[in-house]
C-alpha cells in the first residue's frame, strides 16, 4: 500500500511493441465496454470487506504497536498467529470477504513457496514461512462462509538485497523480473485454486515500467489455478477511482479517504471498488494504513458504504491487526455495527424531492479550487452541506474565502441551483459548473447578499460538478462573516 518510492521516468517502449499491444488493448476495452463480467457478481453482492496488513516490519517489529512488543524469527511469528481469534472476529463483523497480505517489499511471505526459495537462494523458513498461513486462514474463514482474497505486489522483494538481486527487482521492472515474479505467485495460485477468490496487487505502477504486456504476465500468474479469480492491479493513489488495465476485473481504487462514489456498478467492464483506511493519523507505512483508531463516525461509515452499494460499488476497509490475530478494539466495534446498519438503512430519497446534490460527494476547497481545506472546528464536514438538514453546516477552515464543491456523479442538464447559508454567509459569490471538473463556467454571480437563501436559474446546461464560491476575502468588510453552507441544492 502507498509506497514512498521515488518516481522514475517512464520507460520508453519500442515502437514495434506498441504496435503489437495497442490493437489487443483496444479490443479488450471494446469488449469491456459492456458490463459482462460475471466473475465479479459475488464481489458486488458482498458489498464490503475487511483488509488487513500482516507484515514482517509491522507485526514482528517491537517498535510497532501491532507487535505487542515482541520480535522473533518471521517463521515463529507466522506460527504464533491465532487464526481462530481472527476468524471469530471476522464472523462477528460479517464482511463479504477478507483481504490478507502475502508480503510487501521484503523477503518475508506467509506461506511456503519453492519457486521463491529456488530463485532467491533462501532456504525453507528463512523467507517464506514453513506454516501455510493461507490454508489455515481459508479453513477458519470458510467455517463462517467468508471468502478469502490476498494482497500481492508488482514490485517484488525490492528491499531485500539478496532477493532483489536474484529477481532483478531494481527501480525499473524488466520482462525477466516480471516473468520470475509471476512464477512465484503462480505457484500459490495453483496450490490454492478456488480457496483464494481474488487478488489485490499493489505496486503495478507505470512509472516503474509496467505496461499492458507486463500487467498481462502478472495477471496470468495471479489467475493461475482459478481463471475465475478476480484481480485488481494498482496504479497508485489517483484523484478518483479509475480504470487502469484491461487485465483487471475490478478497480484497485486506492484512496486516502472514503469519499468517491460510483454512478453505476461498472467502470468500463470493471467492477467499481474502493479501498481506504479506517485508522487515524500518519503511519510509518503511509497515510494511516494499518493505524489504530477511527477516522469516521459509525453513521458516516454506514451511510457511505450504503450509498456505494446502492450504486453497485464495493468498499474495502483497512483495519489494524495485532500480532495475535486481534483487531484494534475501536475499529472492531465500528465494523461490527456496519452490517446491521446497512440492513436497517432506509432507502435514500432526495431532500427536497429532485435534489441532485443530496448525499453526493462534497469537498471544501480553496477559492481557486487548487487544494482542499481543513474542516472548520473539526465538525463542519462537507457532507453536512448536502445532508438535507438545514441545522447542520459545512464550513472550511484555514482560508477565509473558499469553495464548496459537489460531484453529481454523472452529468445532468441542470437549470437551477439553490444555496442556503448557515449563520455565516457570503455577501458576494458566484456559481460555477463543469462537466469534467477541469473546465469551469460561471452561470451566476451575486453581490450585497444578506444571508437569505440564494437561488439562480439558467439555460439547461450539462454538468457533473457544481461549485459555490464565497468571494469576499476580507472578514471585516463582509457583513456575513465567513460563508457556511447549510444546504446546496441542484435541479434539472
Amino acid at each position: 500500500m502507498v509506497h514512498t518510492s521515488e518516481l522514475l521516468d517512464m520507460l520508453r517502449q519500442p515502437i514495434i511493441r506498441a504496435i503489437v499491444i495497442l490493437p489487443l488493448f483496444l479490443t479488450a476495452c471494446a469488449v469491456g465496454a459492456t458490463p459482462n463480467n460475471p466473475n465479479t457478481d459475488w464481489f458486488k453482492k458482498a458489498g464490503f470487506g475487511v483488509f488487513v496488513h500482516y507484515l514482517w516490519d509491522i507485526q514482528n517489529n517491537p517498535d510497532q504497536l501491532h507487535s505487542l512488543g515482541k520480535q522473533t524469527s518471521w517463521d515463529q511469528c507466522v506460527h504464533e498467529f491465532d487464526v481462530k481469534r481472527f476468524a471469530d472476529q471476522m464472523a462477528q463483523i460479517k464482511p463479504g470477504y477478507v483481504i490478507f497480505t502475502m508480503h510487501q517489499r521484503t523477503r518475508y511471505l506467509i506461506a511456503p513457496n519453492s519457486t521463491f526459495d529456488r530463485i532467491s537462494g533462501y532456504k525453507s523458513g528463512e523467507a517464506c514461512s514453513t506454516r501455510d498461513l493461507v490454508f489455515d486462514l481459508y479453513n477458519e474463514l470458510h467455517r463462517h462462509n467468508i471468502p478469502l482474497m490476498l494482497y500481492w505486489t508488482g514490485d517484488g522483494p525490492r528491499q531485500d538485497p539478496k532477493a532483489a538481486k536474484a529477481f532483478g527487482a531494481s527501480g525499473t521492472v524488466t520482462d525477466d523480473f516480471v516473468n520470475k515474479w509471476a512464477s512465484v505467485v503462480a505457484e500459490y495460485g495453483e496450490r490454492y485454486k478456488d480457496k483464494v477468490v481474488g487478488w489485490w496487487c499493489d505496486g503495478c505502477y507505470s512509472f516503474i515500467g509496467y505496461n499492458e504486456a507486463k500487467l498481462g504476465v502478472i495477471a496470468k500468474g495471479l489467475k493461475a489455478g482459478n481463471p475465475k479469480r478476480i484481480v485488481a492491479l494498482n496504479s497508485g493513489v489517483n484523484p478518483t477511482v479509475m480504470y487502469y488495465s484491461a487485465h483487471e476485473d475490478y478497480t484497485a481504487g486506492e484512496m486516502n479517504r472514503f469519499l468517491e462514489q460510483p454512478a453505476t456498478r461498472w467502470l468500463n467492464r470493471m467492477q467499481w471498488h474502493i479501498l481506504s483506511f479506517l485508522g487515524c493519523g500518519q503511519g510509518d507505512i503511509g497515510a494511516a494504513w494499518a493505524n489504530p483508531g477511527v477516522g469516521y463516525t459509525k453513521r458516516d461509515l454506514i451511510d457511505y458504504v450504503y450509498d456505494v452499494n446502492q450504486a453497485g460499488g464495493v468498499v474495502s476497509i483497512d483495519a489494524m491487526l495485532y500480532r495475535d490475530g486481534a483487531l484494534d478494539r475501536s475499529q472492531f466495534e465500528m465494523l461490527k455495527a456496519l452490517r446491521p446498519g446497512l440492513i436497517a438503512h432506509n432507502p435514500v430519497v432526495p431532500i427536497p424531492a429532485g435534489n441532485l446534490a443530496y448525499h453526493k460527494p462534497a469537498r471544501l476547497l480553496s477559492l481557486d479550487g487548487s487544494h482542499e481545506l481543513v474542516v472548520n472546528s473539526g465538525v463542519h464536514f462537507p457532507k453536512l452541506g448536502v445532508d438535507g438538514n438545514l441545522k447542520t453546516v459545512a464550513l472550511a477552515g484555514g482560508e477565509w474565502p473558499w469553495t464548496f464543491e459537489v460531484n453529481l456523479l454523472e452529468p445532468h442538464k441542470i437549470r437551477r441551483v439553490k444555496v442556503t447559508f448557515g449563520s455565516g454567509y457570503a455577501t458576494k459569490l458566484d456559481i460555477q459548473i463543469s462537466v469534467d471538473g477541469a473546465a469551469w463556467s460561471t452561470v451566476s454571480e451575486a453581490d450585497n447578499l444578506n444571508g437569505s437563501p440564494y437561488s439562480c436559474e439558467f439555460a439547461p446546461t450539462k454538468a457533473k460538478y457544481v461549485r459555490v464560491r464565497g468571494l469576499k476575502p476580507d472578514g471585516e468588510n463582509q457583513p456575513g462573516a465567513q460563508m457556511s453552507i447549510a444546504e446546496l441544492e441542484v435541479y434539472e
